[in-house]
């Protein structure tokens, strides 16, 4: 099982981030992942950007519940 934490999540244990290294980003909203440098979306995730844990919850924390965005081990 891939270690992942959601966006709403973190909003409540931002400390959790710290287990993280690098991490691809999850649009549940789209069904789809982020690609890299945040252009655009992808359903393979072989063409998902890779981010740095810290990059990647900047990029996110501001989006809303509705996102449902997810952060998944890289």
């Amino acid at each position: 099982m891939q270690k992942q934490l959601t966006q709403q999540h973190l909003r409540r244990h931002p400390e959790k981030l710290e287990r993280f290294d690098r991490v691809r980003i999850w649009s549940d909203e789209w069904g789809m992942w982020w690609r890299p440098s945040a252009s655009g979306y992808t359903p393979n995730t072989e063409e998902a950007g890779v981010y740095d844990a810290y990059d990647a919850w900047a990029r996110v924390k501001h989006c809303g519940p509705e996102k449902r965005i997810t952060l998944v081990a890289a």
